[in-house]
């Protein structure tokens, strides 16, 4: 099976370090005024983009894993599954962002197959890479995804939790791994 994995909220705890870097950095108030928009990447202002581009690098190459992920990750792969990391990250958005997450995920020793960067689009994506099931963050990619045709499984982080959905939902990466097998 072809299984898509979004990177930031479902393989690493990327809002909990943009957190951090906002309140320590963004002097500009755009950072918590917008702090929905900024957790799901988005540059609503200059202050914004500009925060993004001196220090998403930086944040993508400090982030901590999600508990039980690699493990995870490592045994779905003995398994004989294809694991897919299908991920918004890249240069069109954050520079340096794809050096620096190739970088960390061979430091980390994070196995897959194969990465897409720059998925705006994670539907295309998706079909364009025969994807069998993505786990996604975004309740929006993941029901796009679904009405493909493909299984989707939103990963529930504190941007999604409170979001109203019929795709099946996942707290942690023990209850994916049984949720997949």
């Amino acid at each position: 099976m072809k299984i898509g994995i979004d990177i930031d909220d479902v393989i690493t705890n990327t809002s909990e370090k943009i957190k951090e870097y906002l309140y320590k950095y963004e002097k500009s108030g755009d950072g918590i005024k917008h702090i929905v928009e900024v957790m799901r990447g988005e540059s609503p202002t200059q202050n914004i983009k500009n925060f993004f581009n001196e220090y998403m690098s930086k944040i993508f190459s400090c982030v901590t894993i999600k508990e039980n992920a690699k493990e995870v990750i490592d045994r779905l792969i003995n398994n004989g599954h294809e694991i897919i990391l299908i991920t918004s990250r890249g240069e069109e958005r954050f520079r340096n962002s794809k050096e620096t997450t190739l970088e960390y995920l061979k430091n980390h020793n994070i196995s897959y197959s194969q990465i897409i960067f720059d998925s705006l689009d994670k539907q295309i994506a998706c079909k364009e890479n025969d994807i069998d099931i993505m786990i996604d963050d975004s309740v929006k990619t993941c029901e796009l995804v679904n009405m493909s045709g493909i299984k989707t499984i939103v990963y529930t982080s504190e941007i999604n939790k409170n979001i109203s959905t019929n795709i099946k939902r996942v707290e942690n990466w023990l209850e994916l791994e049984k949720e997949i097998n």
